[in-house]
């Protein structure tokens, strides 16, 4: 069997190149093949879904009848090999499957720690829908749970169980959590409203094993020698992207897999997008992987549209969190824990209410962070995008009243448009 479009994996890159090939070209073969239940969900929202606080409809961001209204053959499958030269891919069933362009849009796997100690099996991960069913089938009779990892996969999680009533402790390597998207001084503030919540925050300590205690008890002994005893135990210490397929094609592979703005990898006629692919971060100057949901539904348009012919490019995108952790808004944008010398910061801190952290070098906003009050993130990017020297008024970024109505008249007159 062929398909003109062969797209592999079934969530956000993959719905957006089906949704840009549509508006294309109405009849050209399409397929999916996608490993999990179920395609088209929203994989931020599945902590919403262990909290109880959205069911299956709710996490679903295309209606069950997209595929059929597209014309898309879905195919329930693994891809366990890919062959460029004959464009041809086998699936573990051991069917093969022809086609004339392909997208891999495989995601990201999870980082699982190799641990010692009898128990490192029973260890349970969090990037699915299927990892949040399994978790919750166990929740009825666990109430003490441990979260392995402090950054945002842990965290959310970490969140949903304190929902759902358990006593949950985070372990977390790194000194502080949300290491990688928050400074210091915002990871503190979330810090106190974790401890509040009731959640148990160990930071600087990692898990060297994993005991059985006794009947379904495990045991975690620390670096430090300390022990810690819990029902369930979770690692949630983030995603890497999913190669191996791309690898053993003899396609180019970094970090990710490499792509030009095209979204084409370095095999004829085959493209990639989304957490599996190293896009371009325009704060950085660099490619590298951003597991971000509008990264994967851009990066998946491009790529739609370069399969259908199109003259498509993607202009980039850069680290961006929009997060909402224990009724703590926050936004996080580009470089938020500078080592440039060069780099300058201006702060706004209201202690839990409010903190604002704006970076800067030579004029430019290179990154910023916004907790409590974020309305002006909108503002604060379209300036950071379109590098616009903020030198001559960087004293009012932080100030309370910051909007349009304080920028200088002709920076005002650009982003207005007129």
């Amino acid at each position: 069997m062929r398909f003109e479009h062969l797209i592999v994996g079934g969530s956000a890159g993959a719905v957006s190149a089906v949704e840009a090939i549509r508006s294309v070209d109405e009849d050209a073969s399409i397929a999916v093949v996608y490993d999990e239940e179920v395609p088209g969900y929203s994989r931020p929202l599945i902590s919403h879904f262990l909290a109880g606080e959205l069911s299956l409809d709710g996490i679903m961001f295309r209606s069950v009848d997209f595929w059929s209204r597209n014309k898309v053959r879905l195919i329930h499958d693994a891809v366990v090999e890919v062959d460029p030269d004959d464009r041809v891919v086998k699936l573990a069933g051991g069917e093969r499957l022809g086609y004339g362009r392909m997208l891999l849009a495989v995601g990201g796997e999870p980082i699982t720690p190799k641990l010692g100690g009898e128990g490192g099996g029973e260890l349970y991960t969090f990037t699915t829908l299927k990892d949040a069913e399994k978790i919750s089938s166990r929740l009825s009779d666990n109430h003490r749970v441990a979260v392995i990892g402090g950054g945002p996969i842990g965290v959310s999680l970490a969140e949903a169980l304190t929902k759902r009533g358990k006593k949950v402790t985070l372990i977390e390597l790194k000194p502080r959590v949300l290491s990688q998207v928050l400074d210091e001084r915002a990871s503190r503030i979330l810090e106190g409203e974790m401890t509040r919540a009731g959640v148990e925050v160990l930071t600087g300590r990692a898990v060297a094993a994993v005991h059985r205690n006794g009947g379904r008890t495990l045991s975690l002994e620390l670096d430090n020698g300390e022990k810690r005893l819990c029902d369930l135990a979770v690692a949630a210490i983030g995603v890497k992207p999913r190669v191996r397929l791309a690898e053993e094609a003899g396609i180019a592979v970094n970090r990710g897999i490499t792509v030009d703005d095209a979204m084409h990898t370095s095999a004829p006629e085959i493209y990639a997008c989304g957490d599996v692919a190293e896009v371009y971060d325009f704060a950085h100057g660099l490619h590298r992987p951003l597991a971000l949901w509008p990264v994967a539904r851009g990066s998946g348009k491009t790529a739609g549209y370069s399969m259908a012919g199109l003259d498509a490019r993607y202009e980039g995108a850069t680290a961006m969190n929009a997060m909402n952790y224990f009724n703590t808004p926050i936004i996080t944008v580009g470089s938020v824990n500078p080592e440039d010398p060069h780099m300058v910061s201006i702060r706004l801190d209201k202690g839990r209410s409010s903190y604002r952290r704006i970076v800067l070098k030579d004029g430019l906003i290179v990154g910023f962070t916004l907790m409590g009050e974020v309305e002006q993130a909108g503002l604060l990017l379209y300036l950071m995008r379109r590098r616009i020297n903020v030198g001559h008024f960087k004293g009012k970024l932080c100030s309370p009243q910051f909007g349009l109505t304080i920028l200088p008249q002709r920076v005002r007159r650009e982003v207005l448009g007129k």
